[in-house]
């Protein structure tokens, strides 16, 4: 072999060699970029991560920046009340408020409660002094003996204050359970301390239900200013399909993002995907359907398949949507399943409540006409105490229920109903490998 030729040779090496690391190096970014995505997905689905902008919200997004500015600015104390169903962004509403708000003035603090956690003052006094503290970064000094001495220094703090002193944002969560406290004694002393107009102050309450005004006391509600912003559910289609594709869109500063943004386009125009978001808005307009659906596909993006999939999407709906106890009757045994369409079979001649010995005769009467039908091939009559024993099994699983107290009465006897509708059962049949004389007697095709 000749000195070019060998040249050549190790040239020819180095380039694969070249290639292959430039191939790694490149999987590696790309599964950097995957992962970096996933991350910011799920925590837009999580709620950790705010979406990049908020669709249909302007005229009440100004109205809160404006109300929190004027506290954080001008030293003014304001409180506001924000109603809507669930899912409709009120959370999302304050948090983008607020995020946009320290990112001009940040000389103010906040402080979260929530009505489901602060389930009477004491707690909520402990969270508020916990979170101001935390604030401050620096710990009181003073000790007290009693919830009403550290109640009492608590809001002397709040009303010692002036125009000049640290702006305090309070965002109370699930109002209304608030509302439900003992003499409403929290609400009274915030909203009073607001209305002292010393400490500059903003309280602002989330809550879905529409009298939650009518809950407060004559003395609270007359120190609240009753200002009240609505939000409302999409009011057309074309509103949630933006929405749905806005939790999912990367921002442009992602790299790849643009292909990305591209691919979701087309995913959208999907009818299949279109489907999916139809049935979800027709039904409650909740986002957050959607959301449940999301953390499949995005979970199993990889880098060799770093677009979202039209059939993850299909196959995570269908198991989101699916019936639980429908789902439970795929594992039963088929004597507890024909036991079952026996108790539809009683309900269907207006028995809603039955005992064993009724089950089993309505079981004896189906075995011998598909044995007098020539249908019953393979079947089999189970004797009463195997049958007995899968009744008990079904009452352990919760699927029958005894209507009275348990007596005297022998257990064979004792009256019982189904906690499944016909629709649940039939579904589950179709469902469950067993012949098809069975399945034509659960759907009244026999």
């Amino acid at each position: 072999m000749s000195k070019r030729t060998v040249e050549e040779a190790d040239l020819d090496l180095d380039f694969e060699v070249h290639n292959k690391i430039a191939k790694k190096l490149d999987v590696r970014e790309n599964d950097f970029d995957v992962r970096k995505t996933q991350h910011l997905l799920l925590n837009r689905l999580n709620g950790i991560e705010l979406p990049s902008r908020l669709y249909g919200m302007d005229n009440e997004y100004n109205k809160l920046y404006k109300l929190l500015k004027q506290t954080v600015t001008a030293g003014e104390s304001n409180s506001c009340l924000l109603i809507g169903n669930r899912g409709t962004g009120k959370t999302a509403l304050v948090r983008t408020v607020l995020r946009d708000l320290q990112k001009v003035h940040q000389e103010f603090c906040i402080v979260r409660l929530n009505g489901l956690t602060e389930t009477n003052d004491r707690f909520a006094l402990n969270e508020i002094a916990r979170q101001l503290v935390k604030e401050q970064k620096e710990q009181a000094d003073h000790t007290f003996t009693s919830f009403a001495e550290s109640f009492d220094y608590l809001l002397s703090l709040l009303k010692s204050g002036d125009r000049a002193s640290l702006p305090v944002i309070f965002i109370l969560d699930e109002f209304d359970l608030f509302a439900q406290h003992p003499k409403q004694a929290l609400l009274y002393n915030l909203f009073d301390a607001a209305q002292s107009a010393q400490n500059p102050m903003a309280i602002i309450g989330l809550t879905c239900r529409l009298d939650t005004l009518d809950l407060l006391e004559k003395r609270v509600k007359s120190r609240f200013s009753h200002r009240q912003i609505y939000l409302f559910p999409s009011s057309n289609f074309g509103q949630f399909l933006e929405i749905a594709k806005g939790t999912l869109e990367l921002p442009e500063e992602y790299p790849s993002s643009s292909q990305f943004n591209r691919s979701l386009e087309t995913l959208f125009q999907n009818p299949t995907v279109n489907g999916i978001l139809r049935r979800i808005f027709d039904l409650s307009k909740d986002i957050r359907m959607f959301h449940k659906i999301c953390f499949s596909p995005i979970y199993k993006l990889r880098p060799e398949a770093p677009y979202l999939d039209i059939d993850e999407f299909l196959q995570s709906s269908l198991i989101q949507g699916a019936d639980s106890k429908t789902e439970f009757l795929k594992g039963i045994a088929l004597l507890e399943l024909i036991l079952i369409i026996s108790m539809k079979k009683l309900i269907e001649k207006d028995i809603t409540t039955f005992n064993f010995q009724m089950v089993y005769d309505e079981y004896k009467d189906f075995m011998s006409r598909s044995q007098v039908n020539g249908a019953g091939f393979g079947m089999k009559l189970y004797k009463r105490a195997v049958a007995l024993k899968a009744f008990e099994n079904l009452q352990m699983f919760e699927l029958v229920c005894p209507v009275d107290i348990a007596g005297k009465c022998p257990k064979e006897y004792r009256m019982t109903k189904l906690m499944l509708e016909q629709t649940q059962v039939t579904e589950a049949v179709l469902k469950y490998n067993c012949s098809q004389t069975v399945k034509k007697w659960a759907t009244g095709a026999a």
